[in-house]
């Protein structure tokens, strides 16, 4: 039976597209990029249990993302234990250790599984706000971006072990597995040559969340799980272990233990044979197969051509809301037909359903030569004009000494001119600027180029007479106040707390009372130059 229900449940709502991964489904084939993906040792190494690339223990292929937490390894010629003598050791040198839960019997594959760790809160100040550890491994060949792909693996959640590990400074408590827990995958485009030197989450090392997914088990057993992705970057390298963004609890498993109290609320989980899949079909995405947006009409098409053949059925969104009756692989958009705006196709048979992303649609005119308002303007001397000619993404841009970007800045007299193209045509725009001494009550550049050449670095604003009061605050894109002054003859940097903010548009307002009492506001954007 055809897979129409996500479509016919849209259909009747009449409103919204569901969310992307509400519609995510894609044939796979096993893609067997993961080398040892069970975690075992190589006739080269002892047999032993302890913590992966810490005292000499190491998995082949395998080794960890981060190196303060730490990631354990169990193996079944060890009973699953890690001795007591490599935990006390480890106890020495590190205050994140711990006593691992017992791993659920049997184990998924082969003699060796990996333990990951999440940190509950204990109420001590810790200096990191997350305590995960995680297991990572270099790819013999990059993943693509933009393919899709599903890693399948299994969770195991151990039940708390009965006895407790005293050492010279710790009372370790035997840890449990609480469910659920939720597991992020992360990738990184280019191997490391080593774990980052930091507790917790790999983002901050330049790793990026491929997919999460959150498992529920009972202690003791196995849950087979998987995480679906599409690669939004080539990968090299990937990690596995809890997200990031798991919420810290209060202390759980509070003992008495020779007169002292002892908590225990970090959490252990085990990860055995992992298994990566690729999708066998691409992602769709949306093209404009004929037509214009000068013209304000375009034929729009969902592809690759797979997806035209009649095997998948097709469903339009604009704007997120469902376009009634429109399932062909083609879509005609046009000034009086469904008009400007984001269009979207979900594709979807009995093994797929995707969504592209968005297309947009915008009508294109032809560049105009009074782009850059008024012909002849005059300055005042010791400020500098942005000449901004931007008409749409699409357009090109040459000015009189051969820069191609869309904006020219202009700090002395003479005319300036910038050849506009686009597909649509061509025009030319000119401005002459006569730059002399002003008189003014007040006045705010409209640009300023804080590059360090001593020419308009700072933005300030100017007075004839100063005021007697005086406010000025500087908003970025978001609303938030980046800057204030009380000091009429202080100026904003671009920085925030010595770190250089990025080109862009910001929002200034004034607060000022004149030599005569009276009080001012005024407001007006600023665009940063580098």
């Amino acid at each position: 039976m055809k897979r129409w229900f996500l479509i016919a449940s849209l259909l009747s709502s009449g409103t919204t597209v569901l969310a992307q991964d509400s519609c995510f489904l894609f044939p796979v084939r096993v893609y067997n990029v993961i080398q040892n993906p069970s975690f075992e040792l190589d006739g080269r190494q002892s047999c032993t249990s302890g913590f992966i690339d810490q005292y000499g223990l190491t998995i082949p292929f395998w080794t960890t993302a981060t190196n303060e937490m730490l990631t354990g390894y169990l193996n079944a010629c060890s009973g699953f234990v890690v001795p007591d003598s490599t935990v006390i050791n480890a106890a020495k040198v590190n205050r994140f250790i711990f006593l691992y839960p017992a791993v659920p019997q049997p184990i998924p594959d082969g003699n060796g599984v990996v333990a990951v760790t999440d940190f509950g809160f204990d109420g001590r100040p810790y200096a990191y706000s997350k305590h995960t550890s995680y297991v990572s491994t270099c790819l013999p060949e990059t993943m693509t971006k933009d393919s899709l792909y599903r890693l399948e693996f299994y969770v195991g959640f151990g039940q708390r072990r009965d006895s407790a590990l005293v050492t010279d400074s710790l009372i370790l408590m035997p840890e449990l597995s609480p469910s659920p827990e939720t597991f992020s995958l992360f990738g990184l485009t280019v191997c490391p040559a080593y774990p980052l030197p930091i507790v917790g989450c790999p983002r901050a090392g330049g790793w990026v969340v491929l997919g999460s997914i959150t498992v529920s088990g009972n202690m003791g057993t196995w849950v087979k799980t998987k995480i679906d992705f599409r690669l939004p970057l080539d990968v090299t390298a990937i990690a596995l272990g809890p997200t990031c963004d798991t919420t810290w609890v209060s202390p759980q498993g509070i003992y008495k233990y020779a007169d002292t109290l002892v908590h225990s609320s970090n959490y252990s989980y085990f990860l055995d044979k992992l298994q990566m899949y690729k999708g066998s079909v691409s992602y769709p995405f949306v093209k404009i197969s004929s037509g214009s947006l000068c013209k304000k009409s375009v034929i729009l098409q969902v592809n690759p051509a797979f997806y035209n053949s009649g095997t998948v059925n097709v469903q339009w969104f604009k704007d997120g809301i469902v376009l009634t009756n429109e399932h062909s692989p083609t879509l005609g958009v046009s000034e009086s037909g469904y008009g400007e705006g984001y269009y979207r196709a979900m594709v979807q048979n009995d093994s797929i359903c995707l969504v592209s992303d968005p297309f947009p649609v915008h009508w294109e005119n032809a560049p105009q030569s009074s782009i850059l308002g008024s012909e002849d303007t005059t300055v005042c001397t010791g400020d500098s004009v942005l000449l901004n000619a931007f008409t749409d993404s699409s357009s090109t841009y040459t000015w009189q000494d051969g820069s191609t970007l869309p904006y020219f800045v202009a700090a002395k007299s003479g005319t300036y001119t910038v050849t506009l193209s686009n597909e649509c045509g061509t025009a030319q725009a000119k401005k002459s600027l006569q730059f002399q001494k002003c008189k003014y009550e007040i006045y705010v550049p409209n640009a300023f180029t804080p590059n360090g050449d001593g020419i308009n670095d700072v933005f300030r604003v100017r007075y004839e007479i100063p005021p007697v009061k005086f406010k000025m605050s500087i908003y970025d894109r978001y609303g938030q106040q980046i800057f204030t002054s009380f000091n009429q003859a202080a100026g904003w940097d671009g920085t925030i707390n010595g770190k250089q903010q990025p080109i862009g548009t910001y929002v200034w307002m004034l607060d000022f009372t004149d030599q005569k009492g009276t009080r001012h506001e005024r407001k007006g954007t600023v665009i940063l130059i580098r």
